[in-house]
């Protein structure tokens, strides 16, 4: 017996996106939206040391 991991990944894991999922619309521009508010924000209270690039 091989102790060899046989699992296929068709993706990356964790909160990617996964392959054949189709994501409403109207939650992707909502989450968008937020990802850009969170982003403006830390803009504002840290400073540009608050942006990871």
């Amino acid at each position: 017996m091989s102790s060899e991991n046989t699992t296929t990944r068709t993706g990356p894991a964790g909160a990617t996106a996964v392959q054949g999922r189709h994501r409403n619309p109207l939650s992707t521009v909502v989450r968008n939206v937020g990802i850009a508010l969170d982003t403006a924000a830390r803009v504002l209270f840290l400073g540009r040391d608050g942006v990871r690039y």
